[in-house]
């Protein structure tokens, strides 16, 4: 929007911030959606939605139609892909663990390839990255309409509810559920300064735009790389949910305070291998533990929150980050993003605690 739109900042963020409440209110829908039946009718149909979106893009692509057809694709992104996370938690043949995880892995791999390949794809023309976003988004549909089905046992879920019999989530867990929405959406708050002020900061010390980029590459390769690697570990160790969300924690900690004393490029390096490792742990989790804590009726209703929460935080962190940054400074940014996550995440553990046995269930 400011390179090619030639728009300013303050436009392009405020357009990237209503992106992110539309992707907020498609993922309450999503969730409602499922919970209420009509899944894969309305699944359909929010694809249709981002391909259509898409294609528009491939001709109107200028100010201000880029804008409004950007956040129509994110609100049927929001749809879809709580949708799909919902579906998700019905799998039974897999551990929700492995599941989430190749969800999570499957995303990266996208991101990485879209990332090598846009650099010379936007060198034939602008208009050829819409066009394989949208041949993207079609095979996408043809996988949706092949093999997206609901199954048997949601089905009667939605037939029982119907009947008006339904389970609530124990308040017990909705508790922890909520403490481990919170901490999610702080994470989102922190990592999001890298996807925004960082660049910033880092051009003010002088490193180029490119290495810039090249963190993002390497915060790719490292999830491709590591996620089959802990899918193995998971399944041969057992290993419990609260835990990695735990070791996760300390990354992100060390990963956002390590930034205080990052005046060269490998101390950014080691910064981003830091907080991806925490991403790798706990990213694909959040969606795996809230399933394990909410009711069979409710499943959309939480993977919705696990979709909304940290886009909140990315759509809130950008800004709290430059107001931080304009009142005080860089340090102080970076040391309330760790503060915030050990704050948040010592009441995640302090609930889990009181709530939870050491099996992960809810205490009786």
């Amino acid at each position: 929007m400011h390179d090619y739109l030639h728009q300013s900042l303050t436009v392009a963020g405020t357009v990237l911030f209503f992106n992110s409440i539309t992707l907020i209110i498609g993922s309450w829908l999503g969730g409602y959606i499922y919970d209420h039946g009509k899944v894969r009718f309305f699944l359909i149909l929010s694809v249709l939605m981002q391909a259509a979106s898409v294609f528009l893009l491939i001709f109107f692509h200028d100010w201000p139609y880029f804008a409004f057809l950007l956040i129509l694709d994110n609100f049927g992104n929001g749809i879809s892909s709580t949708i799909v996370s919902s579906l998700a938690t019905g799998i039974k043949e897999k551990d929700p663990r492995y599941v989430f995880n190749m969800i999570y892995f499957m995303q990266n791999v996208g991101v990485v390839a879209g990332t090598m390949l846009v650099g010379y794809v936007i060198e034939i023309s602008i208009n050829m990255i819409f066009i394989v976003n949208f041949a993207m988004y079609a095979v996408f549909l043809l996988i949706v309409w092949l093999f997206y089905f609901v199954p048997q046992h949601v089905l009667a879920k939605h037939a029982s509810q119907k009947k008006g019999v339904s389970d609530k989530t124990p308040k017990k867990a909705a508790i922890v559920i909520f403490a481990a929405l919170a901490l999610y959406f702080a994470i989102d708050v922190g990592y999001s300064q890298w996807q925004s002020n960082l660049s910033v900061y880092m051009g003010q010390l002088g490193i180029p735009v490119k290495n810039y980029s090249l963190l993002w590459t390497i915060n790719g390769i490292i999830i491709v790389l590591l996620q089959p690697l802990i899918n193995r570990f998971d399944e041969s160790f057992q290993t419990k949910l609260t835990h990695k969300i735990y070791l996760g924690i300390v990354l992100f900690v060390f990963g956002f305070s390590s930034l205080i004393f990052a005046k060269s490029y490998p101390y950014f390096v080691l910064s981003m291998t830091i907080v991806t490792l925490g991403e790798v742990l706990t990213f694909p989790t959040f969606p795996a533990f809230v399933s394990s804590l909410s009711s069979f009726s409710e499943k959309g209703k939480y993977q919705g929150l696990v979709t909304a929460f940290p886009a909140l935080g990315r759509a809130v962190g950008p800004v709290l980050g430059g107001i931080i940054i304009d009142n005080f400074s860089y340090a102080a940014l970076f040391t309330f993003t760790s503060a915030f996550v050990i704050i948040v995440g010592s009441i995640l553990i302090g609930c889990a605690k009181i709530n939870l046995d050491g099996n992960g269930e809810i205490k009786k």
